[in-house]
């Protein structure tokens, strides 16, 4: 398996890793990230020996989301390709993989989780964290409009008013709102996080994964249909909110560390 800038993977038994590594950015994602998580979550999916898969962090975040301060590195040609057959973009590609690899998935969230890093944990089977953990979109606050399927799938999970909440304020939860909320299925005190993570993992792994791959795919059926369609929507209306002055204003505004002036243009 090849490296990928940002990324890490250890396969211990059945269980494969994928740490998000790049702790002094705060695991701030790059393309390379998003191409390497789809494509090792692939051959996750292809290979007979591998029955769980586990996305995490290194250091004090999951991940703070795309990294629009330093910039996600080249984008691959193949996503600017044009015509009929133009891709629906990195993000999209691997939200449907995960959600349709026949292998349990767990984001197992330490610290901070926003952004495209939020995407990531929202298109896993299981989000497990521990009780320290910040979860939100946060993008809404910036001005930035990318949903990468969290309006899709966001809404299925906790409810249509609940997830106009937390993307259009822009707001961050603690782990106990979100456990309320349904965003997570586990919280455990930080002390014992790598115990009962490996407990929860090792449970897993050890059960009839075919027969988890089949409740997966059917609870995900009616997400994945509707995904292709939702995201070229989407596409096209992010297009449209990028052209804004405030979108312009918004991380412009992070990256000199000032609060944005929005004029609502």
């Amino acid at each position: 398996m090849r490296e990928y800038e940002g990324l890490t993977f250890q396969r211990d038994g059945g269980v494969a890793t994928i740490t998000l590594n790049r702790p002094e950015r705060l695991n701030a994602i790059l393309f390379s990230m998003i191409e390497g998580i789809t494509e090792i979550v692939d051959e996750c999916s292809r290979d007979e020996d591998v029955r769980v898969v586990v996305i995490t962090g290194n250091g004090r975040a999951f991940s703070s989301g795309d990294d629009i301060v330093g910039g996600m590195g080249d984008l691959p040609d193949r996503w600017e390709r044009p015509g009929l057959n133009a891709s629906l973009g990195p993000h999209h590609l691997m939200v449907k993989t995960i959600m349709s690899c026949p292998k349990p998935v767990i984001a197992a969230l330490n610290g901070r989780c926003h952004g495209a890093g939020w995407v990531t944990a929202l298109a896993c089977d299981f989000r497990v964290a521990r009780d320290d953990v910040l979860i939100g979109d946060i993008r809404a606050e910036k001005a930035i409009f990318a949903g990468q399927t969290v309006p899709l799938l966001l809404p299925r999970l906790i409810g249509q008013s609940r997830a106009m909440d937390l993307l259009i304020t822009g707001r961050v939860i603690d782990a106990a709102e979100a456990e309320r909320y349904g965003i997570l299925a586990r919280v455990w005190p930080a002390e014992d996080w790598e115990q009962e993570l490996n407990a929860f993992v090792g449970a897993l792994a050890s059960g009839p994964t075919k027969t988890y791959a089949a409740w997966k795919l059917t609870v995900n059926r009616s997400a994945l249909l509707e995904l292709d369609g939702y995201t070229d929507y989407e596409r096209r209306i992010a297009a449209l909110a990028r052209e804004t002055a405030d979108a312009e204003e918004g991380p412009k505004a992070f990256r000199e560390k000032r609060d944005p002036q929005f004029t609502g243009r």
